[in-house]
């Protein structure tokens, strides 16, 4: 079972995505001239587009086109329809995602397109406080957004370039673009819901524990205790940011545990229920079952067959 380290504590937030099983996927880098468009939703991922070089115009139905330049960066939380296209006027749905057949050397556009993937169902907590559109422009030149900017500037020179390794930065480059995009929202006071609570000192230091200690007997007098705070000024806290009582959230922060031990290993349901903190297969089933709509044994049963398939 996981610890806190003495040498190096995990903040909330770290813990969150690993255990989210977040990665980025590069979809392609794609130059384009005369007349295109691109539209990479509607994969149930996080897709995001980067302008390495040029520019693009941004088209979502019902709002105004949204001139995108060279470094900018737009991602879509809720997957949202899309298209970015070389003018301000909607493109024809015939151009969408097709080569150009166009003789036309210049201007082009350099696009990087990728999704941000969370293996885990926990990632929606976060992803529900987040807005449909998250568009970032001029982060290069902006004091307040220099994290973001400096990871910018270093995907473009990949892009740039044909350095060894080139997809594996270019994919972990989109991971921190995402790290920083939340970093600042922190650091700008906009964070609500649980992206408050992940940057919340007494909130985060519960969540943190609930995360990497999850088979422990945590009771809101004990958690109100390690956060420094009263009990009824904890609950109320905690129920405010994250939406619901620490005691719910426990139990389905167990269940997504749970889950990647049913899908990923092949310990018994009796030994799962020990290391999510139950004391019995029969009680652990049952948990189980309320919370996520099956046993544990249908759902290793169903991630078998998904396996099979593959």
């Amino acid at each position: 079972m996981n610890t806190l380290s003495n040498d190096m504590l995990e903040d909330a937030l770290t813990h969150f995505l690993t255990r989210s099983r977040f990665y980025a996927k590069i979809h392609k880098h794609s130059e384009y001239c005369g007349n295109w468009a691109i539209d990479t939703s509607g994969t149930g991922q996080i897709p995001f587009h980067l302008i390495g070089n040029g520019r693009g115009w941004l088209h979502i139905e019902g709002c105004a086109p949204k001139l995108l330049q060279t470094g900018d960066l737009v991602l879509f939380p809720r997957d949202i329809p899309h298209a970015v296209s070389n003018s301000d006027t909607p493109p024809d749905r015939k151009i969408i995602n097709t080569p150009s057949t166009e003789k036309i050397k210049a201007p082009f556009t350099s696009i990087l397109c990728g999704f941000y993937v969370f293996e885990s169902d926990a990632a929606q907590l976060m992803l529900n406080d987040l807005d449909d559109i998250l568009i970032l422009q001029n982060a290069r030149n902006n004091p307040a957004t220099v994290g973001v900017g400096s990871i910018i500037e270093a995907t473009i020179l990949e892009l740039e370039n044909d350095y060894p390794g080139k997809a594996a930065a270019l994919c972990d480059l989109a991971r921190l673009l995402l790290l920083h995009l939340l970093r600042d929202r922190f650091a700008e006071g906009s964070a609500t819901g649980y992206l408050a609570a992940l940057s919340d000192p007494g909130i985060s230091r519960a969540l943190l524990l609930i995360h990497s200690r999850y088979n422990e007997d945590w009771s809101l007098d004990k958690l109100a205790r390690e956060t420094g705070m009263s009990r009824t000024s904890f609950a109320n806290k905690f129920h405010r940011h994250v939406g619901m009582p620490a005691a719910k959230y426990l139990s389905l922060w167990r269940m997504q545990e749970a889950t990647t031990l049913l899908k990923t290993t092949l310990k018994s349901i009796a030994q799962i229920a020990e290391l999510c903190g139950y004391q019995s297969a029969v009680s652990f089933s049952k948990a189980y079952k309320n919370i996520m709509g099956k046993t544990p044994k249908q759902a290793r049963s169903q991630f078998m067959k998904e396996l099979g398939s593959l």
